[in-house]
């Protein structure tokens, strides 16, 4: 079955638009908690571009902090994550009246499914970059400029977690499938899926972070290194990331419905 990539788009975009009240309930925690951590972390090992612009004045004490810092980050991004969108897949595909606030802010077993399948896809996908870099790298090194390489190693990312994303709405309506069945079921709608929950999501994220990258740089010299001003620029740019991934979601919902129906 061939998925109608515009109208999915577009009702994605008008749903969540349209539901903005029920978005903002559901991912106030997330967004506030996600808001919260990052700036307490970047107060607490420091920029992160120290290690890159400043190695001579490094240690392995901050590397490491660093390091650590970065993966709870991920952790708690992931965890966040996983509540916003098991209550946001639900309210497209079983009904609003499936999907309180409660029920939004609750972790549950579903919850910890839903978890374990995302963080068991984006292995999957660091492992594909990883042989995918190097095999590239080896064979093409010379050949093609790194911007091409990158853009390739990109795109087949973006293709493998677009036709293996079905797992997620499957595990957050109670109906969870295997990654073979998802890649079986999305067959001939590759590129669809890659605009609709890969493309549009992280255009939106990536316009967003440079506008309020911008702003930030513009306000430096007046605000200087203030941690309320980095919790700011922080909470705008998550509430912004969750609004996108909330239409990412909504997309991959409306493709799984009429995919497995």
């Amino acid at each position: 079955m061939k998925l109608p990539i515009f109208d999915i788009i577009t009702e994605a975009i008008s749903d969540t638009w349209e539901n903005r009240r029920d978005l903002m309930t559901f991912a106030f925690l997330p967004v506030l908690m996600v808001s919260i951590i990052g700036t307490v972390i970047a107060a607490a090992v420091g920029d992160p571009q120290l290690v890159v612009n400043e190695q001579s004045q490094t240690t392995a004490q901050i590397t490491v902090a660093q390091f650590l810092g970065s993966v709870v980050m991920l952790i708690t991004v992931f965890i966040f994550y996983s509540l916003f969108a098991v209550a946001w897949h639900r309210r497209i595909l079983v009904g609003p009246e499936a999907t309180t606030v409660g029920a939004a802010l609750h972790w549950g077993r579903r919850q910890w499914l839903f978890f374990g399948r995302i963080a068991s896809l984006m292995a999957r996908l660091i492992a594909l970059m990883i042989l995918l870099s190097a095999t590239i790298t080896f064979m093409l090194q010379g050949v093609l400029p790194v911007i091409a390489i990158l853009a390739a190693i990109f795109i087949a990312m973006g293709m493998i977690y677009a036709r293996s994303a079905l797992v997620l709405p499957g595990v957050a309506t109670d109906k969870p499938m295997t990654f073979a069945q998802s890649m079986r079921l999305t067959r001939g709608n590759s590129w669809n899926l890659v605009i609709a929950i890969v493309l549009l999501p992280l255009g939106i994220m990536f316009v967003t972070r440079i506008v309020v990258t911008l702003i930030e740089a513009s306000l430096a010299g007046i605000l200087g290194p203030s941690v309320t001003a980095g919790f700011i620029f922080t909470l705008i740019v998550v509430s912004v990331s969750y609004f996108a991934a909330a239409i990412g979601i909504t997309a991959l919902s409306l493709a799984y419905r009429q995919l497995t129906t």
